[in-house]
């Protein structure tokens, strides 16, 4: 699953995910893929989305957690 804000973005703009999708010339089930992390956006999907939305795609789809499976060691 890919995490991103599209969902908090998309609400503050009150923005349901039919609109979003309207509005951006997407389909809704891939607003909604997106969305909820269940497939990875193109570069096209990404652009339209940011544009609507009015945000960079590093707002939406990069978060401050990165988890790369790699622990960190502990510090004594």
């Amino acid at each position: 699953m890919i995490n991103n804000k599209l969902k908090l973005f998309r609400k503050e703009r009150g923005m349901s995910v039919t609109e979003l999708a309207k509005r951006s010339k997407l389909s809704r089930i891939t607003v909604s893929n997106v969305e909820n992390g269940f497939s990875n956006p193109t570069i096209k999907t990404i652009s339209a989305i940011c544009e609507v939305l009015g945000k960079e795609p590093k707002d939406i789809f990069f978060t401050d957690v990165v988890n790369h499976g790699v622990q960190k060691e502990e510090v004594r």
